[in-house]
């Protein structure tokens, strides 16, 4: 079955890319855009029936009422927006507010508490028209009509042709929440599946895929941690000691496995893979991390493919 744009399996998605230098020269000429630190979110826009899913499918239209309500009415019926779901506080995009609002039992009663914003890059279908084969640009054009008068918690995200100016945004914006720049270019259509789009990262975060705990599921105290290769998981090492408050966060994410053959491990607890962000200032040797690793923060938005291999540069240490 061919895949639609209210399909989240369908999102078009971002190569790693290790320098700004290396996104020059896409199709038609390079465009750049903040890469927001929030979660990724397609808005199918249908009057009082509108639906907000998750990159994964998830339905997360009950728990941001406020971003539902203002699709429902600004968007034309039978539209489907792309873009990115965040918290800000204090000025800037707050991805642990983003994730308590996220996990929390009833998380539409923190939308006062916790206001969210939905930042659209992209718009996939137009009043039941399907987009995607058109140019980037074109289909930039038309986001930039359908947004015209927004307000409140809709915006779209800035667009530069500049590189003198994605480069101030990735030294400046940092602060501001905006943890990379994404790199499109302006006569790319919207692939499906395909990573056309290129991504530039702040080096100073890794992602990793945690495969097990040790201790409990439910309070753990280290994690294992694997990088996918060849489409398995293979160990490159572990993290540092999690501390009370930060493992039994942790806990209320992870998912515990059955242990091979029914024996449970004296050493470790298997868990359903888990993206999860790290300090990139532990030094790599022979494809494994040199050193244990302090744990940052889960990704439970990301899916164990989407993680990239580790940059050469930091791998070499």
């Amino acid at each position: 079955m061919p895949r639609t744009p209210e399909d989240p399996s369908g999102l078009a998605l971002a190569r790693v890319a290790h320098d700004l230098r290396d996104t020059v020269g896409l199709p038609g000429g390079t465009a750049w855009e903040p890469k927001w630190d929030g979660m990724r979110l397609l808005a199918l826009a249908d009057g009082p029936a509108t639906v907000l899913r998750s990159r994964h499918g998830v339905d997360l239209t009950a728990a941001f009422p406020e971003i539902a309500a203002a699709v429902a009415h600004r968007v034309p019926a039978g539209s489907v927006l792309d873009g990115e779901l965040v918290v800000r506080r204090g000025g800037r995009a707050d991805f642990g507010a983003l994730q308590r609002r996220v996990s929390a039992a009833r998380p539409a009663d923190l939308a006062a508490e916790l206001p969210a914003a939905y930042v659209v890059f992209d718009l996939v279908q137009r009043e039941h028209a399907d987009l995607r084969p058109l140019p980037f640009i074109e289909r930039r054009m038309a986001l930039e009509e359908v947004a015209a008068g927004w307000t409140g918690p809709l915006s779209t995200s800035p667009l530069t042709g500049d590189v003198d100016v994605a480069a101030r945004w990735f030294r400046d914006l940092a602060g501001a929440g905006v943890d990379g720049l994404v790199a499109k270019g302006l006569d790319q259509p919207y692939r499906p599946g395909t990573r056309d789009w290129r991504k530039v990262k702040h080096r100073s975060v890794v992602d990793l895929v945690a495969t097990a705990v040790t201790g409990s599921a439910t309070q753990p105290g280290a994690l294992l941690l694997a990088l996918p290769v060849g489409g398995e998981l293979v160990p490159v090492g572990r993290s540092q000691s999690l501390g009370l408050a930060a493992g039994l966060a942790l806990g209320r994410q992870i998912t515990p496995l059955a242990p091979p053959g029914g024996v449970p491990s004296a050493i470790a607890t298997r868990i359903a893979p888990l993206v999860v962000e790290v300090s990139a200032d532990v030094p790599w040797a022979d494809g494994a991390l040199a050193r244990p690793v302090q744990f940052l923060r889960a990704r439970p938005e990301l899916h164990p493919v989407e993680v990239e291999p580790v940059p050469a540069a930091v791998v070499c240490g």
